[in-house]
């Protein structure tokens, strides 16, 4: 009797074992079914063209990095990854001035077309014609001309004398667009030959297609074709985006479909609650917590990143010459930026002078002399050529550290006499360095940038010195501080991993992982982060 009671209590056991682990397993499976697997950015979403003025200042690449892959992509320790889905680029052993390209032949848009070098010469005339295009890839002036013929799969890249070692930094994420649909808004029947002839009306209305195609408020974007792993296949009331799998592309298929991307304005806290958030790029927001981004839900990671707030100058007006820019140096106190940024935001920065490499780099502790002389005031130089004067800053309002940063330089100017104008920029009204604004502050890597060398973060810390030396000289721009990274990842989220550059944490989006466990943080960003090779 005792053990026909033994047998049934263990029955009942087992039964009510399996009874409870199928309710947790249905419990789990309606979980799951009812998340959204949501990813903030750290600013508004105004295009999904990275390589116009606006799309640098709303870190467009955030949001295109795996719609318009690039060329080459930087991974998370800055290294850069090639990119065969789309393009293999060859430099010409007796000739490093020249770069031969070949495009993937299974390389397609989500419409069907196939990618040409249309689209990449196209993304050329964009950076070489800035006026016309809105653009903002100054590398671009390292080129001489590009050989295209209509349709083709490949094509060559002729750089200036002297120059050709960068080329891995040309057609990054987010600038090699369709040609065919901007050729279609702009009412152009031939791209190659209006760039070829220079046909300066077709030029004009190619390069306000360029900007408008790729604008959310002024075009659908779910109507625009991508080559990437993803294409928007929705815009929401809120300005979200969501991201379906591409079915056209010529790599692995992406781990998850859909991924909402949500802007920086969005309800975090609601995100949260309603378990529609998973990653977040928090940028200068420093309310994670009371947002509901806490430990053990999500990891929450500071840093500082690769890119530097820098203050881009209108060398073509008001600091047209080389002494009112340095004068304008010569008044800007970043120690005082970087302790009001801390104080009031709690945001980690470090002030530098450095214009090639950021003070995260491996070798910026051999160059912090440089840097502490780069960035030495001078009140006197500053009153000299600049006091009595109104010099308007302009920035986007939506980044808080930008106000505190420009009201920091308006009291440390002043008292060389020196007038500084709060110019606070939205994404509808941005307005042009030049017309606009004479100072322009962004966020941004020597990645692309410092067009006037060949040199990078790769090289010797002798030839790096050199080209610092000289771009201090020049002082086109004016370098601040590092920029503050705060991240939250879901803990059930694997193969997040961040990014130094303009790529942020999107830089393997099609990577990312939902686990049904807890991904512990050592393997959390890693496992898979940097592969399979042909998905990046």
């Amino acid at each position: 009797m005792r053990t026909i009671g033994r047998v049934i209590a263990l029955l009942t056991g087992v039964a009510s074992t399996m009874a409870l682990a199928a309710c947790a397993e249905e419990a789990e499976q309606q979980h799951e079914k009812g998340e959204q697997l949501g990813y903030v950015l750290s600013r508004p979403i105004a295009t999904t063209n990275a390589g116009t003025g606006l799309g640098v200042a709303t870190d467009a690449e955030k949001l295109s990095a795996r719609l318009y892959p690039g060329a080459f992509l930087a991974g998370p320790d800055a290294q850069l990854l090639p990119n065969p889905d789309l393009v293999t680029a060859t430099p010409l052993p007796q000739d490093p001035t020249v770069v031969n390209y070949v495009i993937n032949e299974q390389a397609s848009y989500s419409d069907e077309q196939p990618v040409v070098c249309d689209d990449f010469l196209l993304t050329q005339a964009a950076g070489s014609r800035s006026d016309l295009f809105g653009s903002d890839m100054p590398l671009f002036n390292q080129v001489a001309g590009i050989d295209c013929a209509p349709g083709a799969k490949q094509f060559t890249v002729h750089f200036n004398p002297g120059f050709g070692q960068r080329y891995r930094e040309l057609f990054t994420p987010g600038t090699v667009l369709p040609s065919h649909t901007v050729a279609q808004a702009a009412e152009v029947q031939d791209v190659v030959g209006a760039i070829d002839s220079q046909d300066e009306q077709a030029l004009q209305q190619l390069g306000q297609a360029w900007q408008d195609t790729f604008n959310v408020a002024i075009t659908d974007p779910s109507t625009v074709p991508t080559h990437g792993p993803y294409r928007v296949s929705a815009r929401g009331e809120k300005g979200d985006l969501e991201l379906q799998a591409n079915t056209r592309y010529a790599g692995s298929k992406p781990q998850e479909s859909p991924i909402y991307v949500w802007p920086n304005d969005a309800d975090i806290k609601s995100l949260v609650e309603a378990k529609q958030l998973r990653v977040a790029d928090l940028g200068s927001t420093a309310n994670w917590e009371t947002d509901g981004l806490k430990e053990p839900d999500f990891r929450v990671d500071k840093d500082q990143s690769g890119r530097v707030d820098t203050f881009g100058l209108d060398t073509a007006g008001m600091f047209s010459d080389v002494e009112m820019r340095r004068a304008f140096n010569g008044c800007v106190d970043r120690q005082a930026m970087v302790q009001r940024v801390s104080t009031e935001l709690n945001l980690e920065t470090k002030a530098t002078g450095l214009r090639m490499l950021p003070a995260t780099h491996p070798l910026a502790a051999q160059l912090q002399e440089t840097s502490d002389a780069q960035m030495t005031m001078n009140m006197e130089r500053a009153g000299q050529w600049l006091g009595g004067q109104t010099v308007r800053v302009g920035y986007l309002d939506a980044v808080p550290r930008y106000a505190t940063m420009v009201d920091e330089l308006a009291k440390s100017c002043q008292k060389a006499g020196v007038t500084i104008e709060p110019v606070p920029l939205t994404v509808e009204s941005y307005g042009q360095l030049g017309t606009d604004y004479d100072v322009i502050l962004t966020t941004r890597p020597a990645f692309g940038r410092n067009s006037s060398t060949n040199e990078n973060g790769t090289s010797s810390v002798g030839e790096v010195k050199k080209v610092e030396a000289e771009l201090y000289q020049d002082m086109t721009s004016i370098p601040l501080s590092t920029e503050p990274r705060v991240v939250a990842v879901d803990q059930y989220m694997a193969n997040v991993s961040d990014n130094g550059g303009d790529a942020g944490l999107s830089w393997n989006m099609d990577r990312w992982v939902q686990r049904s466990t807890p991904v512990e943080p050592s393997t959390g960003s890693d496992e898979d982060a940097e592969a399979p090779v042909d998905a990046i």
